[in-house]
């Protein structure tokens, strides 16, 4: 099993989790606000509980956004860093993703549509589908008024800030943020499946910022 350290401060919450062999080590709390303050000791502490070093890490991996514009510029940052300099590989994944990981995970959904809450009229929606477990995503950038249901699956699970703009739509995971602990799950599960990248690559999905989301897709 790989030791990885996943980081997401896209939200209000400090998501954070460290792997270990076996064992996940989490810290997951709202901290609006803190997150520059407190992300490199919640990290150092999850190393200390899990007897790991930096340079025993194995794979960094980072949500991405859209989210809060310091947040993600943090998170980015600090996983870049740690690639850079203790030579450990780097993965991402929107924030977005993290969501429909964990509602899979929770609920064995394989087609999940995950809506970021709007800024200046417009939504990022991610159409996640999952194939043996294995995620594969498709990204837009849409106005308000350009969103159809019935474009998706019918099975289809909604998850997001942004289902709350649209009558029609229920958010399965009405109280959660971005959770770390699902990303770990999915990356000691596929981890010889993922393209690792290089720390210049490790970049934010700022909102509204559509060239972000055609070069991912």
């Amino acid at each position: 099993m790989a030791n990885i350290l996943a980081i997401d401060t896209s939200s209000d919450t400090c998501s954070v989790s460290l792997s270990r062999e076996n064992e996940t080590f989490s810290f997951h709390q709202a901290l609006p606000q803190q997150h520059t303050e407190n992300l490199l000791s919640v990290i150092k502490d999850l190393l200390v509980e899990a007897d790991l070093e930096f340079p025993d890490l194995e794979i960094v991996a980072v949500g991405n956004g859209p989210g809060s514009y310091t947040g993600i510029r943090l998170s980015c940052a600090v996983a870049q860093g740690i690639s850079f300099s203790h030579g450990v590989n780097g993965a991402k994944i929107s924030s977005l993703e993290l969501l429909s990981l964990e509602i899979n995970q929770k609920t064995s959904s394989n087609e999940v549509i995950a809506i970021s809450e709007s800024n200046l009229g417009k939504i990022y929606v991610v159409q996640s589908s999952f194939y043996g477990g294995k995620l594969k995503s498709n990204f837009e950038l849409l106005s308000q008024d350009e969103f159809r249901l019935d474009k998706y699956p019918q099975d289809s699970v909604f998850v997001g800030k942004g289902c709350s703009l649209f009558s029609e739509v229920e958010n399965q995971l009405p109280d959660s943020s971005p959770n770390t602990f699902y990303l770990i799950d999915y990356l000691q599960k596929y981890s010889k499946d993922i393209n690792y990248i290089s720390p210049e690559e490790i970049l934010p999905i700022y909102l509204n910022d559509e060239s972000s989301w055609r070069k991912i897709k």
